[in-house]
């Protein structure tokens, strides 16, 4: 598959579409990696800011903000259906565990 060269965006239209170059030319990872970055951040920023060992809590939090992330950027095309249903799974587990868990 050709992609269009760089030289071709139009830049002066803004930061969009210099990211979806980007994500067009990596087949979707961009988008991807966007989301495996925000759940990694709230996951270790909930760690980091609660004092114990909340793992349970710090993935229901983080899974919650993907998927709502998550379905902004396939709203918008950014990411593809393989990647918004792993986020859906993995809300879903994390649902799953945090109401079984009876602490």
């Amino acid at each position: 598959m050709a992609y269009t060269s760089p030289s071709t965006i139009n830049a002066s239209r803004g930061i969009t579409e210099i990211i979806t170059y980007v994500n067009d030319v990596s087949n979707n990872w961009f988008g991807n990696m966007i989301l495996i970055s925000v759940w990694i951040l709230f996951f270790m920023g909930y760690l980091i800011s609660k004092g114990d060992d909340d793992l349970i809590g710090a993935m229901s939090v983080s899974s919650y903000v993907t998927f709502v992330l998550g379905t902004l950027m396939f709203a918008i095309g950014f990411v593809d259906i393989v990647a918004y249903m792993v986020v859906i799974g993995v809300t879903m587990i994390s649902s799953i565990i945090l109401y079984a868990n009876r602490n």
